[in-house]
């Protein structure tokens, strides 16, 4: 760590560190515990030029929700699915690309260092509270 050659950390979170859910408990502590090793390693890690961020990603499919879970989700708001992934400001829905784009940006963003960066299209529920 003490090269002296800089670096950058980047944590992938999670609205649920935010907005918790009910029954996600476990999820929920784990990624709020992120968020807070990610500030404690950009707090001591700084003063080597080693920047720490994260990236808040919401409503992405990725897969990691099987069981219908996404499902459940989108029909209690009366919602299709594919509905469901576009209920942000932007009406569109939030692709791994788009994930992709922050993680490189803060990876190349040399005076960012402590930051959650949210990619969820708008989600006025994953707004940190």
């Amino acid at each position: 760590i003490e090269q002296g050659s800089g670096g950058c950390l980047v944590f992938n979170a999670s609205k649920a560190a935010f907005a918790p859910g009910p029954e996600f408990g476990p999820y929920t502590v784990a990624k709020t515990a992120l968020i807070g090793l990610m500030r404690q390693y950009a707090i001591d890690l700084g003063r080597l030029g080693i920047r720490a961020n994260a990236v808040n990603a919401d409503r992405v499919r990725t897969g990691l929700f099987g069981g219908g879970v996404l499902e459940q989700r989108a029909a209690a708001r009366g919602l299709t699915a594919d509905a469901y992934f576009r209920q942000n400001l932007l009406g569109r829905e939030t692709e791994a690309r788009d994930v992709a784009e922050a993680f490189v940006w803060l990876c190349s963003a040399e005076a960012t260092t402590g930051t959650v960066i949210t990619v969820d299209g708008g989600n006025p529920a994953a707004f940190p509270r």
